[in-house]
């Protein structure tokens, strides 16, 4: 892939996971750390481009949208911007050797590594300062960093399995470019 379509591909994979987790935003937290439909977005870029459009765009689009919904933004670069670079970048490494088993097991490591970092994030950081969507600074204890994990992971898990996979298909349906090397592909 060129760089200019490799940058296009990360700045629509940015602005679409930023509009759909601002419209799809429906004020449910834990932790605030929010109920999030659209991990759809920069999972099928990362199946359809690869770890770096994934990650990138992922990064780019959280940052955004936690600014319009949240206001934190060192919040965001310090737990946000990180847990969905390296999540999304993991994803996308299954375009290499791509087999839809191996999109699975990447969405899941991904996934783990990407929520981790968001529970170990939120609770170091409710250590000094407020969190998202409270009124008053209250540290989590050190269990609320695996609770939140979880949270994140099980809440989200269903998004890449369920909608990811139909969602690419089309994609490559559509544009034959997108899909994957024959001499990639794993049977």
């Amino acid at each position: 892939m060129r760089e200019t379509e490799a940058l296009a591909a990360i700045v629509a994979n940015a602005a679409l996971y930023t509009v759909v987790g601002t419209l799809t935003y429906f004020g449910i937290s834990f932790h605030g750390v929010r109920f999030w439909p659209a991990v759809v977005v920069p999972a099928t870029f990362s199946v359809l481009y690869g770890p770096m459009v994934g990650g990138v765009g992922a990064a780019i689009g959280i940052f955004v949208s936690d600014l319009l919904i949240h206001g934190i933004p060192l919040l965001s670069l310090s737990v946000g911007v990180p847990a969905n670079f390296i999540g999304f970048y993991i994803i996308g490494l299954a375009r290499r050797r791509f087999s839809w088993p191996r999109y699975f097991l990447m969405a899941c490591l991904g996934l783990a590594a990407g929520s981790a970092i968001i529970g170990v994030g939120i609770w170091a950081w409710s250590q000094y300062f407020i969190l998202p969507f409270h009124t008053e600074h209250t540290p989590l204890p050190l269990a609320a960093a695996a609770t939140t994990a979880l949270w994140t992971f099980i809440s989200e898990i269903p998004f890449l399995i369920l909608v990811v996979p139909p969602l690419a298909k089309a994609c490559f349906a559509a544009f034959p470019k997108l899909r994957p090397p024959a001499r990639w592909v794993e049977a």
